[in-house]
């Protein structure tokens, strides 16, 4: 009977040992299981933000191709060109930078900046080459010089993208033009420059980029003359001083429009006030850098026959008065 108790003994260990490696096995098993799905997230992970990076990329180029050539259409109107001008602007692949550690890191945002530079100044001399800046001005109906004149005063725009980064991440927002601007400080106090920054301030680039932020004085300026009167009540005198400017090239005559500021609501007098202030703003950062800016003639002649205050009725209407201290600095 001992000897039949000892018999089951040993095969219910043997049988127990069997059961332990089994379930050794099985838990190794199971390990390198949750090893290779664990290997595999990772590796589904890298794919999946080479493949996000690269739609990204694709996706931002094809947007600026598009716009930009709409921007280049002779049938565009101005409207259209400043809307394609903006777009081009914020499809920017810097624009769309996230701050990841991991795959959009400082180190990347400089790429980013050197792309954008190199493009930009590469479309812009194609463009420059069909204007003349001596003689361009926002009143023609030149079709390159309304794409400059579009470009101007877009380059200051960012994708709401950037923005919402900017506050969850307490970052600051670029656009081309705070790229544009520090590149010129820097070229100004002989620092030294980023890659992308000596490509804008290199050869006939620099003069490009200051030829935009003149024009951007002008376009602006013209976005508020529009909005601050109307030609269509123009009187026979009025048009005949219009046609002598004309014709002798702005030496007689003037350009005397109607002002109708009283006639205006409040949304349109707010705007012709943030016109103003961002015409001032780009002639005020020309002088920093030691670059003179006068209104363009035409523009000139016509902010000059406007006195907003000479027959207020309200003089503590400080819009007004905004107004016309905005017009008198653009006109020194």
């Amino acid at each position: 009977m001992k000897n039949i108790s000892l018999g089951f003994m040993t095969l219910f260990i043997i049988a127990s040992c069997s059961k332990v490696q089994e379930l050794d096995k099985r838990t190794q098993s199971m390990e390198r299981s949750t090893s290779d799905v664990s290997t595999t997230t990772e590796n589904m992970k890298e794919t999946t933000t080479i493949m996000y990076q690269q739609i990204r990329s694709k996706e931002a180029e094809d947007t600026r191709d598009e716009k930009f050539q709409l921007l280049m259409n002779d049938e565009a109107g101005m409207g259209t060109r400043i809307t394609a001008a903006g777009v081009y602007f914020k499809s920017m692949e810097f624009q769309l930078w996230n701050n990841n550690e991991t795959y959009d890191n400082k180190e990347v945002l400089e790429d980013y900046y050197l792309d954008a530079a190199n493009e930009f100044t590469r479309r812009m001399l194609d463009l420059y080459e069909k204007i003349n800046v001596k003689k361009m001005s926002p009143t023609k109906d030149n079709k390159s010089e309304m794409s400059f004149y579009a470009l101007a005063a877009t380059m200051h725009m960012n994708h709401t993208f950037q923005d919402e980064l900017a506050k969850s991440k307490e970052s600051d927002t670029v656009s081309m033009y705070d790229l544009i601007k520090k590149a010129f400080l820097k070229d100004r106090d002989h620092r030294v420059m980023l890659p992308h920054e000596e490509v804008l301030m290199s050869g006939i680039n620099k003069e490009i980029m200051t030829n935009l932020i003149k024009a951007r004085v002008d376009i602006y300026s013209a976005l508020a003359l529009k909005n601050l009167t109307d030609k269509r009540d123009m009187t026979l005198s009025q048009k005949v001083k219009a046609l002598i400017f004309k014709i002798t090239d702005g030496k007689l005559g003037s350009i005397d429009l109607p002002e109708v500021f009283n006639q205006s609501n409040d949304a349109t007098k707010i705007y012709i006030e943030k016109y103003l202030d961002g015409a001032l703003k780009a002639k005020i950062f020309l002088k920093e850098i030691s670059i003179e800016k006068k209104l363009e003639k035409t523009l000139h002649s016509a902010f000059k026959e406007i006195n907003l205050t000479k027959n207020s009725i309200d003089s503590s209407d400080g819009r007004r008065l905004r107004i016309q201290e905005l017009i008198n600095q653009l006109l020194k």
